[in-house]
């Protein structure tokens, strides 16, 4: 079983007749793997949000992954696939009203005793029933880079995509998203990042009806931790 916790600082532009939000929030996700070759994990973020002084809940995600293909040659990709749900609830800026799916395939890449791993991930993700009354689907494109440093124990991280996953709506052109940061890996079960990051969200729609983006900044502190045999 793993668990992964962070805390982060969002600064998030005027969305509809919201104002512009400063949140503090904190990640809890948990990852166990129910049989050989299935993985689910749920998680879900909390966050404060000073401008108003309420609690943001964003909505919950449920996600299922299995191995399609296992490399134990450098170079050649690993494949698996994720299967994800998130629900509609939540509360304030964190909230997405819709129901969202995606379905990815992802292929790990690794290179010079690992030194250099390349992480490409491809799929379609859909919002559905958004504020009660329609549907949206898109393809999402995403790469990374994880580089081994002085030490194989802190690796720099770097990754380019078109809105997250589980909030379809975020995605109005490939690669206009981004974060990068830096992995510090104490033991094969316990790790710590800090990340920064940027990317277009959904702010509402303009008088032809046509969706609206802001940018959006956050900063990323997080742990991910492995218990073997928990049960």
């Amino acid at each position: 079983m793993s668990l992964e916790a962070f805390s982060e600082y969002w600064h998030l532009p005027k969305k509809n007749e919201q104002e512009l939000g400063n949140l503090i929030g904190g990640y809890f996700g948990a990852s166990y793997g129910v049989a050989k070759n299935l993985e689910l994990t749920f998680g879900s973020l909390v966050g404060y949000n000073f401008h108003n002084s309420n609690v943001a809940l964003s909505n919950p995600i449920f996600q299922a992954k299995t191995m399609v293909y296992t490399s134990r040659k450098q170079v050649i990709p690993s494949v698996a696939l994720e299967a994800g749900y998130v629900d509609k609830r939540g509360r304030d800026q964190y909230f997405d009203s819709a129901k969202n799916t995606y379905l990815l395939g992802v292929a790990t890449s690794k290179f010079f005793d690992d030194d250099l791993i390349i992480h490409v991930n491809s799929g379609v993700k859909s919002s559905h029933n958004i504020d009660q009354q329609s549907n949206v689907s898109r393809l999402h494109l995403g790469v990374a880079f994880d580089v081994a440093l002085t030490s194989d124990q802190v690796r720099f991280i770097a990754e380019s995509y078109n809105g997250t996953p589980n909030s379809p709506r975020d995605s109005p052109g490939f690669f206009h998203s981004y974060q990068v940061g830096f992995r510090f890996i104490k033991s094969s079960n316990l790790s710590f990042h800090i990340l920064t990051g940027s990317q277009p969200t959904f702010a509402g729609y303009d008088t032809n009806n046509e969706m609206l983006y802001r940018r959006t900044q956050w900063l990323q502190v997080g742990v991910r931790k492995i218990i073997d045999d928990l049960f």
